[in-house]
């Protein structure tokens, strides 16, 4: 093996690595060709050894790039600087089932503290990490207590008194932005105020991260305030960790946010990100596309909320129109009520009127004279006509029960009266004999008959 190759992989192992037995190579340029490893075999052998050639460790440094996530674990970086003024960082992590998770919220971003874990190799990245299982406060962290006192010191000036604030602008129509044009901020606002209102963007490209990224946001600022008829200034980026947000917590850029004549907007990594330039600036952004939304209008949603004003307004007019001709249908209703009940009231009295001068009239009291006559004449004829009815009643039963004795009736209806020789009526078969003459009178005329059987009924 050469010398080259292996103080390479021991500056990278710290001295901790089994080289020949990694590699398998004797060292010689001649010499057979080295074990084949697999991936998952290597992986397996660095994790190996710097779990057992380190072993349980503590560390500290300052947190940065803190992140919980959905699985319940957290991630986060201990960082320092080295002598050269290069930021060294450790990757962590704590899992949730271990006795660290529960202290998980004592610490947050900017902390210096001491985690104590062993260092283990994780493949899926090709990476090593330290898996914290305790962790403890060691200070606040440099980059937290600096931000501190500068924030402390601006806000004693009165930089971020809400008195100066101004309002932003809702319908602007040239809009400045201050980010780096190769950041995904620009192009999520680009696209976000293009697809919603039509508006000028003015970008003044610059850093927004590492040395000179501060100079170039308040040189930006600057720059935009002396463009015509810009309305508001937009300065922000896209998330990360503390340290790549620092340059909108440097003095340069919050005085600059402070001094801008122009409204500006601080949108500078997500919801959960602070930065002083967002207590300086006159508002604050969760998200770049947010700032965008802030400064236009959403022409659909415009329009969407015309048609819906119209409509509500037509619906109005003609409700208030309905309602109005409701109104007077009903005055006129009242109206005609009113004059109908009028004239039936005048018309009632003059009826009233009439009827007491036609009952006054001597005409009209000859008539009722005349009309009790013809009544009292009616009641005398009933009356005489009552008293004949009983005798005349009596003298017709009378005569039909003298009629009823008259012989004469029978034969008219069909009957006969048979007679003997010596004029005897004949009732009965008996009072003849065979031989004998009978006299038969009928209804008209009389029959002479001789006898010639008799029998005692109707049959034979």
């Amino acid at each position: 093996m050469s010398p080259w190759i292996r103080r390479q992989i021991s500056c990278f192992s710290g001295g901790m690595m089994d080289l020949d037995e990694l590699l398998a190579d004797d060292g010689g340029p001649g010499d057979a060709q080295p074990r084949v490893f697999s991936v998952v075999q290597i992986s397996g052998r660095i994790k190996g050894i710097l779990e057992d050639g380190i072993g349980r460790v503590s560390v500290e440094g300052e947190v940065t790039g803190l992140k919980p996530a959905g699985s319940g674990h957290t991630y986060f970086s201990l960082t320092e600087r080295d002598a050269r003024g290069q930021t060294q960082k450790l990757n962590c992590a704590i899992y949730k089932f271990s006795s660290a998770a529960r202290v998980v919220g004592t610490f947050r971003e900017g902390d210096r503290v001491v985690a104590t874990g062993r260092v283990s190799a994780w493949g899926g990245s090709s990476s090593y990490q330290l898996s914290v299982d305790s962790i403890r406060q060691a200070g606040v962290g440099n980059l937290l207590k600096k931000l501190e006192e500068l924030r402390a010191r601006l806000l004693a000036e009165g930089l971020f008194d809400q008195s100066r604030k101004r309002p932003i602008p809702t319908f602007a129509k040239r809009i400045g932005v201050v980010t780096s044009v190769r950041g995904a901020a620009l192009r999520d606002i680009v696209r976000t105020i293009l697809n919603r209102w039509p508006a000028d963007i003015l970008v003044f490209d610059t850093l927004v991260q590492g040395d000179g990224a501060a100079a170039g946001i308040a040189r930006g600022i600057e720059v935009l305030n002396r463009v015509p008829d810009v309305e508001v200034i937009i300065v922000g980026r896209g998330g990360g960790s503390m340290e790549d947000l620092w340059a909108f917590n440097e003095e340069a850029a919050v005085r600059a946010v402070a001094a801008s004549t122009v409204p500006i907007i601080s949108a500078v990594g997500h919801e959960i990100d602070h930065v002083l330039t967002d207590d300086a600036a006159d508002a604050r952004a969760a998200t770049p596309t947010a700032a965008a939304q802030m400064v236009v209008p959403s022409l659909y949603d415009l329009r969407e909320g015309l048609d819906g004003h119209a409509a509500r307004m037509t619906r109005l007019v003609a409700r208030q129109i309905g309602e109005c001709t409701q109104t007077l249908d009903d005055l006129f209703d009242r109206l005609s009520f009113a004059s109908q009940r009028l004239v039936s009231v005048r018309v009632d009295r003059l009826r009233t009127v009439q009827a007491r001068l036609a009952a006054a009239h001597p005409a009209r009291r000859l008539a009722d004279k005349e009309r009790h006559l013809q009544t009292a004449g009616r009641r005398l004829d009933n009356a005489g006509r009552r008293l004949l009815e009983r005798p005349e009643a009596r003298l017709e039963r009378l005569r039909l029960r003298l009629e009823s004795y008259n012989p004469a009736l029978p034969l008219e209806r069909g009957f006969a009266i048979a007679t003997a020789a010596d004029g005897r009526v004949v009732r009965s078969f008996s009072d003849v004999a065979p031989g004998d003459a009978v006299d038969i009178r009928l209804s008209k005329g009389a029959l002479d008959c001789t006898v010639v059987a008799t029998r005692p009924d109707g049959n034979g």
